[in-house]
C-alpha cells in the first residue's frame, strides 16, 4: 500500500491485527463497521476498505508506520529498492556489506543472509577480474565439448 514517501506491505490477516492497524492508524471505529469486522468482511469489501486506509497511510512514510506497526503487533514492512533494502539491514545492525579480498583487490559484497554459529560463511576471495580465469573455463569448457563428443 502506498505511504507518504513509498510503500509498504501489511498483513494483518486477522482480526486482532486488523483491530491494532485501525488504532495506530487513528481510525478506531473501522473495526465494528459490519463491512470491515471480520477478515472475510474486508475481503469482500476490499474496495470500499482500500482507499480508507490509503489516506491515512499518506500521512506519514513507509518506515514511520513500520515502526510504529510492528510496535503495535501488525506485521509489515516496507517494500524496498536495493539500496533501501541495506539501509533497512543497517538499521537492524546485521551488517548486511563484507569486505572481501585484501588491498587494493578488497572490494565490498554483500554478506552471505544464513549465518551459522559452528560454520560461519567464508569471504576468502573477491571476485575475479576480467578473464581472470578465462584460460582455465575455456580450456574447461574445451574438454566437456570433446566428452560429449
Amino acid at each position: 500500500m502506498p505511504t507518504a514517501d513509498n510503500d509498504i506491505i501489511i498483513a494483518a490477516a486477522n482480526d486482532g491485527q486488523f483491530r491494532g492497524l485501525c488504532e495506530v492508524l487513528g481510525i478506531p471505529d473501522v473495526p465494528s463497521d459490519p463491512r470491515f469486522a471480520r477478515n472475510a468482511d474486508r475481503t469482500a469489501n476490499r474496495e470500499e476498505l482500500r482507499p480508507i486506509l490509503e489516506e491515512r497511510l499518506a500521512t506519514r512514510g513507509a518506515v514511520e508506520w513500520f515502526d510504529l506497526l510492528v510496535a503495535a503487533g501488525v506485521p509489515c514492512g516496507p517494500i524496498n529498492t536495493i539500496d533501501g533494502g541495506f539501509a533497512m539491514a543497517e538499521r537492524f545492525g546485521l551488517e548486511p556489506i563484507v569486505e572481501v579480498g585484501e588491498g587494493e583487490r578488497a572490494v565490498p559484497t554483500t554478506r552471505h543472509p544464513i549465518r551459522f554459529s559452528e560454520t560461519p560463511a567464508a569471504y576468502r576471495l573477491p571476485p575475479p577480474e576480467l578473464d581472470e580465469h578465462g584460460e582455465e573455463l575455456r580450456k574447461w569448457l574445451t574438454q566437456a565439448e570433446d566428452e560429449r563428443g
